[in-house]
């Protein structure tokens, strides 16, 4: 009941700044720019991975209000609204558009396999780019909805990691790798996500990549994943230091106080802090080294469009979801969802109101985006890559030699 009175009060305090502010212009130049709309579309909206019940109903009348604002600007438009779990998405998505069904525009999680295919397919829509103001939007999430140097998306919001920790036991958290060492040498444990997907964050701050600008694969040439493999060795052997798989587990003992510290992902925040409290659960940036940020994975929720849309029905959804996307929109799901990185640039984060992704914002500065046309081949580096790196932590093969097998199984299976 506390944490539903906040969100009231808080979405008050927007809602007034915004009446105060220049947003009424912005919305006028839509009214004026969007007045002979008319007709009806199907929208889909994939409700975030990890958030409560009561969390879950607050984002869906939020964003329910937003589609009917936008239907006030342009009374001669319906739009029909269904909300979506997330573990039924594009499965769900794929077998309406082959019946050349299903929504004219949906807000889905981007990072998906499919996505490819549904392109190559002729499923989604290519957006016309020369047409489009795409200032607004961070440039980097630009990348995770194009393929093929073609837009097929619009982005919406970010999730990422960064490091969770017990308020009641930390007071300075750490800044680089040392610091997480020497807190775990005074007795403040410290539990990291394992895995190749869930621990390759720590590999930016050794300059370790997996692909270039060209989208080429470098793990094996670039020798910052081995560093970073060979620092996760040794710290594995500090007291208080685990290496921790299973996520349940992983958040299970931050809740239980068996642990200070745990990196996380940004969709584990909304049961941690219903479990832990406003007040106990911190979250601060990712350890880097120095001048050498964390650079944790950028996970990118975007519009996409039906193909088989009318002319008239995807110019709707284009205008829709470009009012979505605004600054107003972003900052009222923001209330709902604290845990969501918004993609627009003019929205402000104040770090009073919403401490939590103030920081989430910031580790987003320094997190790597996987494109679309990168998306195969990082689902195959990690088939691989768990298998290999379990392999390394247990003294069969060394950083080196995994670096290699990685990258030979990959380009193998891509014909490099």
């Amino acid at each position: 009941m506390i944490f539903k009175s906040l969100l009231k009060i808080l979405l008050i305090i927007l809602l007034f700044l915004y009446g105060c502010s220049s947003q009424p212009q912005e919305i006028s130049e839509i009214e004026q720019s969007s007045s002979n709309l008319k007709g009806e579309i199907l929208e889909w909206v994939e409700i975030p991975l990890g958030l409560t019940k009561e969390q879950s109903t607050q984002f869906q009348t939020i964003v329910t209000d937003s589609v009917q604002e936008f239907m006030k600007l342009n009374p001669r438009v319906k739009i029909v609204i269904e909300f979506v779990p997330s573990d039924e998405t594009l499965s769900k998505f794929s077998q309406q558009l082959s019946r050349g069904a299903g929504p004219n525009l949906f807000a889905v999680s981007l990072l998906r396999k499919q996505l490819p295919l549904l392109i190559r397919s002729g499923y989604l829509k290519r957006l016309d780019q020369d047409n489009l103001d795409l200032s607004q939007f961070r440039p980097e999430t630009l990348k995770q909805v194009s393929y093929q140097s073609y837009l097929y998306a619009l982005p919406v919001n970010l999730t990422t990691q960064v490091l969770c920790y017990n308020k009641d036991k930390i007071k300075e958290t750490p800044t680089t790798l040392d610091d997480l060492i020497s807190q775990a040498r005074k007795g403040y444990s410290v539990g990291l996500h394992s895995g190749f997907r869930g621990a390759f964050w720590g590999a930016g701050a050794f300059g370790g990549k997996l692909f270039d600008e060209s989208g080429n694969i470098i793990l094996a040439k670039n020798p910052g994943w081995i560093k970073w493999i060979e620092w996760l060795k040794n710290a594995r052997n500090e007291p208080n230091f685990f290496l921790i798989e299973d996520t349940e587990t992983l958040q299970k003992s931050l809740v239980e106080e068996k642990l200070s510290y745990i990196t996380c992902s940004s969709d584990w925040l909304p049961n941690l802090t219903e479990a832990l409290g406003n007040n106990k659960l911190g979250v601060a940036l990712l350890p880097g080294r120095e001048n050498q940020p964390a650079t944790p994975p950028l996970w990118t929720v975007g519009f996409i469009f039906n193909g088989a849309s009318s002319g008239n029905q995807h110019q709707l959804s284009l205008k829709l979801a470009q009012f979505l996307s605004n600054a107003q929109s972003q900052q009222r799901v923001q209330v709902a969802v604290p845990f969501l990185i918004p993609v627009n640039k003019n929205v402000t984060v104040d770090f009073r109101l919403f401490p939590m992704q103030a920081v989430l914002v910031e580790q987003s500065k320094t997190g790597v985006v996987v494109s679309l046309d990168q998306i195969d081949k990082h689902q195959a580096f990690l088939q691989y890559g768990d298998i290999i790196y379990n392999k390394v932590l247990g003294g069969e093969i060394t950083a080196e030699e995994a670096a290699l097998e990685i990258t030979k199984k990959v380009n193998a299976q891509f014909n490099q």
